[in-house]
């Protein structure tokens, strides 16, 4: 890392800029596993937020196996990499989506995609608060997974939605990111959303059994956001590399994300209330 990078965090840590503050907006959006439709929801639910009036600016973080560009059929040469390597500044590889939504894109199968060190991800949440004041909301689409520099991603967020499935394996590795987060004293809040499910008793009964682990085992507890039901619309949407919210905004999952949108700004919304107090 050059010296500019590293005189940014060390003037960064003097100042306390660090720390979370009232302006809580920073969202990484995770899973234990791959498959479980992180990308799909992260990309839809911030969508529906510019769509109610927010300024958002999602990021896929995912280095070597990035989806967003595929999902909403978009190519650009200027990548998160770019950004990793010091090769360009944050906001030259921002890519205006639409009204109130920026995008920064991942990237996908390269051999020399830059190695990020604790070093680098942490200059990475300096430049994000930075800029931090042009959004409502800063999303993170992280990879899949729990190594290190997720877990170091997920604790410098100000709050983590860990996509799931009613797959026993799905729900375990929900688990395992949470029994991680909760052993490194995260002080992010923690929410979940269950996606394809058949239905909400499944939805719900899923959930269940996560959070009764979590309470049981961790004592701690995890709020859930949502259920998404299984659509065979929003997998079209994603066969025709459009935005479900585009493609058919009156089926059952654009419903469903609409209103954890609500959910989440009020809850967001109150948050950042009770901090400023």
């Amino acid at each position: 890392m050059n010296g500019q990078a590293s005189r940014l965090i060390e003037l960064n840590k003097l100042a306390g800029l660090g720390k979370k503050d009232s302006a809580s907006k920073i969202i990484s959006v995770c899973s234990g596993k791959g498959g479980t439709g992180k990308t799909f929801f992260a990309a839809n639910f911030a969508y529906q937020l510019s769509r109610v009036n927010k300024k958002v600016l999602l990021i896929d973080l995912d280095l070597n196996f990035s989806n967003l560009n595929i999902l909403l059929n978009q190519t650009t040469t200027k990548t998160i990499s770019a950004f990793f390597s010091q090769s360009e500044a944050m906001e030259d590889i921002v890519f205006n989506y639409s009204n109130n939504l920026d995008l920064i894109f991942g990237d996908s199968g390269r051999s020399d995609y830059p190695r990020v060190s604790r070093e680098i991800l942490d200059y990475f949440f300096v430049m994000l608060r930075k800029i931090r004041d042009r959004y409502d909301y800063i999303i993170l689409d992280s990879s899949a997974g729990a190594d290190e520099l997720v877990m170091r991603q997920l604790m410098k967020s100000d709050y983590n939605i860990i996509v799931t499935s009613p797959e026993p394996t799905a729900l375990m590795d929900a688990y395992a990111v949470l029994k991680l987060l909760i052993e490194d004293e995260s002080e992010a809040e923690r929410f979940v959303i269950v996606n394809k499910c058949s239905d909400a008793d499944e939805g719900e009964n899923a959930f269940i059994n996560l959070s009764t682990a979590v309470n049981h085992f961790l004592k701690e507890h995890v709020e859930l956001l949502g259920i998404i039901s299984y659509d065979s619309i929003a997998h079209k949407s994603i066969i025709n590399q459009e935005l479900l919210l585009n493609f058919d905004p009156q089926s059952i999952a654009a419903n469903e994300i609409l209103q954890f949108v609500k959910r989440f700004i009020t809850i967001t919304q109150l948050a950042n209330n009770n901090q400023s107090r």
